[in-house]
Parts: structure tokens; C-alpha cells; sequence
């Protein structure tokens, strides 16, 4: 069940990027990280997860892959999480390691601080951009 509803999110947002022009390419298997997309711009490595409850526990091993293979292809870490019933935030992959400060997994939940699709794409700034800028 678990795996179907991860799929599941991959697909939904898989869709969403399309529809704002991005070229995405979802990787079975969850090999390095679940979705790659890019617009000549911006490119996206994308770790999914999907939770009906209030946190999910990311695996070190899984965001250190995701932040590996990120800095050698060349493009933002970024950790989008499905809370079903409430919608998605997203995480920047850095941001998520500096904050729980090592350990086995790294706790991401609804009340941290994460942003929406528009500001990950560059669409919309985040409050923190707009007072520190």
C-alpha cells in the first residue's frame, strides 16, 4: 500500500511540473532520487514521500544519495512531501540536513518550515527571500 500511494504522489506531481513546462523523468525504483526535471533554467532532483500523518522520518542514506547525486548532476535537492488530506510542502535537501543536525533519519513535518511548488520553481518568493532581500 505504502508503495502505491509513494507512486501515486510521484505521478501527481510528475503532472504538476508538466503543466508548468517542465520536462520530468521519474526514476522506478527510487534508484538515487524518485524524480529529475528540468526547464533550461531550473533542474530539480526530487526526493517523493507521501504520509497521511502529521511527519514522515527521511533516511540519512536516502538524503545523502539525494544530495550527492544532486551536486554531481547539477541541480536543487529538494524533498517534496505529500501530506494526504492537506497538500504538498517542499524542502530544500540542505535545509532538512542542517536542521535535524545528523543521525539516522531526519523527521519532516507539516509545521517546518517548507515552501510551495511556485516558490521551489521560482514562480513565487518565500517570506524569508522577501525579509532578507
Amino acid at each position: 500500500m505504502r508503495y502505491r500511494r509513494g507512486a501515486s504522489a510521484e505521478r501527481e506531481l510528475i503532472h504538476e511540473l508538466e503543466a508548468r513546462g517542465f520536462a520530468v523523468v521519474r526514476s522506478a525504483g527510487s534508484k538515487k532520487v524518485d524524480v529529475v526535471a528540468g526547464n533550461g533554467k531550473l533542474y530539480l532532483c526530487i526526493e517523493v514521500k507521501s504520509t497521511r500523518g502529521k511527519k514522515v522520518y527521511l533516511k540519512a542514506e536516502d538524503l545523502e544519495k539525494l544530495l550527492s547525486f544532486s551536486a554531481r548532476f547539477g541541480c536543487v535537492p529538494v524533498v517534496a512531501v505529500k501530506f494526504v488530506g492537506h497538500g504538498w510542502r517542499f524542502f530544500m535537501g540542505e535545509r532538512i540536513k542542517e536542521r535535524a543536525g545528523g543521525g539516522k533519519t531526519y523527521p519532516v513535518g507539516k509545521g517546518d518550515p517548507g515552501v510551495s511548488l511556485e516558490t521551489i520553481i521560482g514562480v513565487q518568493r518565500d517570506l524569508e527571500e522577501v525579509l532578507r532581500g
